[in-house]
Parts: structure tokens; sequence; C-alpha cells
């Protein structure tokens, strides 16, 4: 089932890169680029397990998975800049502002917001008031009190040391918003419990988290030909890591203790409904990749 959402979801992203841009624009092949240099599709997959596990049909969401892709994509642009982490590398090929002029790449980062938006306005699959629902869910996700915050606590604790508190507030801010987004935006339309909404909000705050520290311990014991970027450059730029606060083996005791917990939670509330959702972000805890 799973290749079946990635196609779905490449299909979905190269129309409307098609609707949204200009064919002959430096902009769009620099986003095209970087968007369709096909990924794991994370968070769509989860958009996708979510509404499954809601009783709902998957392909009715996948203007909400394109939309939170496009909007990763600009986060990776952006972040892997001079100004950010400076990474040259991103999924094996050169990072978008080495392929292409800086200020193209920058473009192309901002371009993919607004194409974020326009995505979720222009689906026939839901109502306005869903519509809206889910723009106000991806703005507060990705903004000033999101995953922004997250990024600049992040470039805040390059030249400080984050304690348990503030590493925990970057990451459920840059890494684990857009996470939780998957849980909010692959249930809207759905009916569900108040209980079986906590349930998705938890589990996914969790699984943001432990996707994180998954990523500190990779950047240790990674391998660069698997991962598709070089290892071992947190450490080389003095980053706060779940690593450098706790050590390799209490992040890893740190990734079991934290499936478990949103497992169970998850479990309770939706019983068998919940294991391919769950299955799937387990194999994300035990990912070299």
């Amino acid at each position: 089932m799973i290749n079946t959402y990635l196609q779905a979801t490449e299909d979905a992203l190269t129309k409307n890169c098609n609707l949204y841009f200009y064919d002959d624009s430096q902009v769009n092949k620099a986003a095209r680029y970087s968007l369709l240099n096909v990924g794991k599709r994370v968070r769509a997959m989860l958009i996708y397990l979510t509404a499954d596990m809601c009783g709902m049909d998957w392909k009715k969401y996948k203007d909400f998975a394109c939309a939170i892709e496009m909007v990763h994509c600009y986060s990776l642009i952006h972040d892997d800049l001079p100004c950010m982490d400076n990474d040259d590398m991103r999924r094996g090929k050169l990072s978008c502002h080495k392929a292409f002029p800086e200020n193209i790449a920058l473009l192309a980062g901002d371009s993919l917001i607004g194409c974020s938006v326009e995505t979720i306005v222009n689906s026939q699959e839901f109502n306005e008031v869903e519509k809206v629902k889910a723009i106000k869910y991806l703005c507060s996700a990705i903004g000033p009190k999101g995953m922004i915050y997250g990024q600049e606590l992040d470039l805040k604790f390059e030249t400080e040391k984050a304690n348990k508190e503030q590493l925990d507030m970057i990451h459920r801010n840059k890494t684990g918003q857009l996470i939780s987004l998957c849980g909010k935006l692959g249930s809207i339309g759905a009916t569900i419990t108040e209980e079986q909404e906590n349930a998705i909000n938890i589990f996914f705050a969790n699984t943001g988290l432990v996707f994180q520290i998954v990523d500190d311990i990779l950047d240790v014991e990674g391998n660069q030909e698997e991962l598709g970027k070089p290892i071992g450059s947190d450490a080389e730029n003095g980053k706060s890591t779940f690593i450098s606060l706790y050590g390799l083996e209490e992040s890893k005791k740190q990734v079991e203790e934290l499936t478990k917990k949103a497992n169970d939670l998850l479990y309770s509330q939706f019983g068998d409904r919940a294991k391919q959702i769950i299955e799937y972000t387990k194999k994300l805890s035990e990912r070299k990749k």
C-alpha cells in the first residue's frame, strides 16, 4: 500500500507543479529539482495512514499530502542555505543552492509556501470550512510559533548549550510541528471522539520527537551513502543534539520509550485500525536513512 501512496503523491506533486509554475521559470526548475527529488514522503504517508485509521478514503487527502510535502521541501531548501546549516548535499544530490544560484534557491523555497496554500484552497475534496481549518493548521505549524521558532532556537543553540527543556522545545517545533500537522490534516472531515483526537495529537507529538532523535543518532552512526548527506555535521557545527545531551545509548532508549507510549495510546483508542500506522512509524524509528 505504501508504494501506492508514494506513486499517488508523486503524480499529484507533478500535476500541481504544472499548474502553479511557469514552464520557462528558473524558480520552477529549482523547485522541481528539490520537490520532485523523490524522498520517503513520510509526511504524506502519515496523512494517508491517519485518514485510513479514521475510516476515511485516503485518496481524498492527496492535496493535503502535496501541501505538506511542499512546505517540508521549502524548509529543507532554506535549511541548507549558507546562512542556516550550510549543507551542500540533500537526498544524495547537490542542495538546491548548489545546483542553482543561491537567490533562485531562496525564491524556490518561498514559492512552495504559496503553492501549498493554493493547493489546499483549490482542493475539490473538502468544503470551505474544512479547507480553512486545514490552512489554519498549516500556517500555525510552519509559523513563528511553530517550525520557524524551532529553526530560530536551532540557530541560537549552535553557540549555546541547550538543556533538556530547550532541546525538546527546539525539536517539538522544528521537526515536530510538521509531523503533528499530519495527524490534524489526516483527520479533517472524520468523525472521531475527543479521546481519539487527543490520542492522535499525543501519538504525533511523540513520533515527531522520535523522528528527530533518530536523525541525531544517524548523524553519529549512519552511513553517508545511505543517508545521501554528510554525517557528523552536527558535532562539527557544535549543535545541541540528543546525542550531545544524553549520549547514544540513552537516546536509543528514549526512542523505544516514546514509541511505546505513543503506540499504546493510539491502539487503546483505535484498536486494529491503528496497526498500519503503528507499523509504519515503527519502521521510521528503526530506519537507517
